[in-house]
């Protein structure tokens, strides 16, 4: 599945998409890596996701520019 997508799973370890974490960014104005992984309680597992939890921040942060 595109990374891209909505439904793309980004956080295996709770089951969260990129859409959920899209959502939580734009209606909190997350900014932080840290800060998402503390609202959401996600990327304290594996870590694995880390990377694209970053990307979705960045991408949340460019479509507001």
């Amino acid at each position: 599945m595109d990374r891209k997508s909505r439904d793309y799973m980004v956080c295996l370890c709770n089951r969260v998409t990129r859409g959920e974490v899209e959502d939580v960014v734009k209606e909190k104005g997350i900014r932080d890596l840290k800060e998402l992984c503390q609202v959401m309680e996600i990327g304290k597992k594996c870590g694995g996701c880390r990377e694209d939890l970053q990307m979705i921040i960045d991408d949340v942060a460019n479509e507001t520019c």
